[in-house]
């Protein structure tokens, strides 16, 4: 998880989790699709908003965000 926090890149934590850095222009959907490809990402973005206590889709670019993995 200190990966993350440092900048090194997206970093696995336990629990089936990531954290990941929010780049200009992503979206929920995309790093639904990038982070869980396989599972649908209606449920993985609804996961990122729980996890992540978020009450509107826009991202600041910087922002970390954990959110589940794909298996």
């Amino acid at each position: 998880m200190l990966m993350g926090f440092f900048g090194l890149g997206d970093a696995p934590v336990a629990g089936g989790n990531a954290v990941v850095e929010v780049h200009a222009g992503d979206t929920l959907w995309g790093i639904a699709g990038r982070v869980a490809p396989d599972s649908d990402p209606r449920a993985v973005v609804a996961k990122i908003v729980e996890l992540n206590g978020l009450d509107e889709a826009a991202l600041e670019a910087g922002r970390l965000l954990v959110v589940p993995v794909g298996d």
